[in-house]
């Protein structure tokens, strides 16, 4: 007798950090059905990445959708509902609250920010990490704060693009990568510092990436303001400074790889167009990293053709947010079955890197099985497959096949030239033999 179909709604934990996602899971038991609409969009967050995963007992699968706060708070999440296979079922209301790593909270705004809390305005730059790995990412923003009890009217100056400018030329350091933050409104965060309540506008933000074990130092900057009295009301210009900070660079361990991986915090996520393909017809799979790190030297080392599989070249997306740490480079295969069998991608597919979490190096790995169903390709390096993609790898590009065409085309063309040429030289030579004659 078949079991019934089961699903189930899972909502991941609900305190979180801001570098951590919130997850929501589907899963569905006991049949081969996936079919599940949108996930909702929730206030305060991006929606991420979705994976799916198949299970055989029983059998069924997990969609994952994934979702990172855009900024720390207690956020209530409003019912929602999901259509899977066709039947509506409900979450209800529900709160996350979102905090800082305690690294950056201890750190760098409460032991940076404390000292300036004494003042009405002040301009303060944060630095989220003390000390970073080789091609580890760390970020640097800058911005006013001003107290909510404030009598004294502070305004950003008319040459404030041209100030940041100058500030992002002392910051940048020769041994790090630069990742400059767009920031296109000026808005002021409530911001809480040793009980008294600010406004915090920030107006520069960049992403830095150390290129070698060298101290980054970040030099103390400036910036001017117009300030005004309630009892004056011209404005005068104001000059706010901050410390400067250094943030030290610690070499990757020794690994073979050292100088090739990528430094980060990374997940994986996968997507596969079927389980059970069949011999001589493609399907899609993708590999998508997701996390935080330099995602210029995120790159995957194409799988080689056996026996068993064809891989053609994949097309490579990047998807991100300036505003938010996490993002997503999804490479897309397609792959051609040649054999029957049961099959672990993982062989083909991994991706090695250094976790900055843990700090040891790590191998991001397909956790996909398939089962390839149909007859083996006779000759597996044949052409006879009916896939369009079949033996676009073997095309010789470097043959040059000749146009008899155009190649008669331009020996008349020659000829007709000739032939103008001869008539105008006969056309001369009777002129010349006509005028000596009359001579």
């Amino acid at each position: 007798m078949a079991q019934q179909e089961e699903v189930k709604i899972e909502l991941g934990k609900r305190n979180i950090l801001i570098d951590e996602n919130f997850t929501v899971k589907v899963i569905i038991k006991n049949t081969d059905k996936s079919s599940v609409s949108s996930f909702p969009d929730f206030p305060n967050f991006t929606k991420g990445a979705k994976q799916k995963v198949f299970s055989k007992n029983p059998v069924g699968y997990t969609i994952t959708q994934s979702y990172t706060a855009i900024k720390e708070g207690n956020f209530k999440i409003p019912s929602f509902t999901l259509n899977v296979n066709g039947k509506e079922y409900n979450s209800e209301a529900f709160n996350i609250i979102v905090t800082q790593p305690k690294e950056v909270v201890e750190e760098e705004k409460t032991e940076t920010l404390i000292e300036k809390s004494g003042r009405n305005a002040f301009l303060a730059m944060t630095v989220n990490k003390s000390k970073v790995y080789v091609g580890e990412g760390f970020r640097v923003f800058l911005a006013f704060y001003v107290a909510e009890n404030n009598t004294v009217q502070m305004d950003f100056p008319d040459d404030l693009n041209a100030q940041v400018d100058a500030i992002a030329k002392k910051i940048k350091s020769t041994d790090c990568l630069e990742e400059r933050i767009t920031i296109t409104n000026l808005v002021g965060e409530p911001s809480t510092i040793n009980g008294k309540k600010y406004l915090a506008y920030k107006f520069f933000e960049a992403l830095y990436f150390p290129l070698n074990n060298k101290p980054v130092n970040i030099p103390a900057v400036s910036l001017k303001m117009l300030q005004a009295s309630k009892k004056n009301t011209a404005k005068e210009t104001v000059n706010f400074t901050d410390i400067p900070q250094t943030i030290n660079v610690l070499d990757l361990p020794e690994h073979p790889l050292k100088d090739k991986v990528s430094a980060g915090n990374f997940s994986l996520g996968e997507q596969i167009e079927t389980h059970q393909p069949n011999t001589g017809k493609s399907f899609s799979y993708s590999f998508r990293i997701v996390g935080d790190g330099n995602f210029s030297t995120v790159n995957t080392t194409p799988p080689s053709n056996d026996s068993f599989f064809d891989f053609y070249p994949p097309e490579i997306k990047e998807i991100h947010t300036n505003a938010q740490p996490t993002r997503e480079k999804q490479f897309r295969y397609r792959i051609l079955p040649k054999d029957s069998g049961q099959y672990q991608l993982d062989k083909y597919f991994y991706w090695v890197f250094f976790n900055t979490k843990t700090e040891k190096y790590d191998t991001l790995k397909s956790k996909i099985k398939i089962k390839v169903l149909g007859k083996t390709i006779a000759n597996k390096d044949s052409d006879s497959s009916n896939d369009i993609f079949a033996g676009i790898e073997k095309l010789d590009t470097t043959h040059i096949e000749t146009n008899y065409q155009e190649v008669m085309k331009n020996i008349l063309n020659l000829i007709i030239i000739c032939m103008i040429i001869g008539s105008l030289y006969l056309f001369n030579w009777n002129s010349k033999n006509k005028n000596s004659n009359d001579a």
